[in-house]
């Protein structure tokens, strides 16, 4: 019977090795495929998995189920580790990459399909934005770009990058609310 993440998780706070192999065989073609999008760089990639799974395996995260799945947890290490990879390489230029959404998902286990599902409906919401409130979100959620380095790659003011921001997030969580509930357009 296979051990649900919860069960491995709680291993790993023992100090288990074969649940953090376990655990890692589990997500580790997802969560390589969501940090190479963030970095575009397959060594930086690899780092940064390591670096997920070391911070688990060192308590420097902990694991909390009432606030959410083991999935989403991850993915949340992942993206703040890559990001602060970048900011640590000082990488600024920008290229908007219209596969951006071309993700990976062989192998990725079944217990994934619930976040694929969601991650399809974010992307089709971020889809339904207009160009230039997709290039900003691009650059702040996957990219780990400030509101200031938005401004100067894109050339245009802070205030408005504030605001397109603010008001993608706005028209995001809407939609995803209207998807909640079953609505369609």
């Amino acid at each position: 019977m296979r051990e649900s993440d919860i069960e491995l998780y709680d291993k790993i706070v023992s100090k288990d090795t074969d649940s953090l192999e376990t655990l890692y065989d589990r997500y580790e073609s997802l969560l390589y495929s969501f940090i190479y999008k963030i970095t575009q760089d397959k060594q930086s990639s690899e780092e940064v998995l390591q670096d997920v799974f070391m911070k688990i395996w060192n308590q420097k995260a902990k694991f909390d189920s009432s606030k959410g799945k083991m999935s989403t947890w991850l993915i949340t290490i992942s993206r703040n580790l890559a990001i602060d990879y970048i900011r640590k390489r000082k990488t600024t230029s920008y290229e908007y990459d219209e596969e951006r959404d071309n993700i990976k998902t062989d192998n990725v286990p079944e217990s994934e399909l619930i976040t694929k599902e969601e991650a399809e409906q974010i992307k089709g919401c971020i889809d339904e934005l207009d160009a230039k409130q997709q290039s900003i979100v691009y650059l702040f959620y996957f990219k780990g770009f400030n509101h200031k380095e938005i401004s100067k790659t894109l050339e245009i003011p802070l205030g408005t990058v504030k605001s397109r921001l603010r008001l993608s997030i706005q028209h995001l969580k809407h939609k995803l609310k209207i998807n909640k509930k079953g609505e369609r357009k």
